[in-house]
């Protein structure tokens, strides 16, 4: 019953507003609410809270690539030695190069696979929203044409 009240009021509020003219008696006149939302100094609902509360925390970071965040890594380059071991070459978000193995640990996570055009990270999260604490993100490497 609830429900039912509430879209009714929903309905009547969302119908144009009708007004008669009372002068010339010339009949009904329709005009529509005009609404203008203005977001400036409003949060963004669909953010994550976490995600902004994690941007406060970035002022404290450890030094190399274990202070810079997955999301922040920008991959360059792949190369393969001699022993079949695979390394990365990544940017971080001041365009510092790293060179990255499995196992490098960075400020939210760590490498676990490089294969010939990917580097998989393993990134802690702390959203409600993952039902694991951590996800996989991976950085392809595109090839640039000329």
């Amino acid at each position: 019953m609830k429900k039912l009240a509430i879209i009714a009021v929903a309905f009547l509020l969302s119908l144009p507003v009708i007004s008669q003219d009372k002068g010339n008696g010339e009949g009904v006149s329709l005009q529509r609410e005009k609404y203008d939302y203005n977001p400036k100094g409003k949060r963004d609902p669909f953010r994550d809270l976490l995600t902004i509360r994690r941007k406060r925390e970035r002022g404290k970071r450890a030094q190399g690539i274990k202070g810079v965040y997955t999301d922040e890594l920008v991959l360059v380059g792949i190369a393969r030695d001699s022993h079949g071991h695979y390394y990365a070459q990544v940017l971080d978000s001041h365009n510092f190069p790293y060179v990255i193995k499995v196992g490098t640990k960075l400020a939210d996570g760590e490498v676990v696979k490089i294969t010939a055009n990917e580097v998989v990270i393993k990134q802690a999260t702390r959203s409600p929203v993952f039902l694991k604490p951590y996800k996989y993100v991976v950085l392809k490497l595109t090839m640039e044409e000329e």
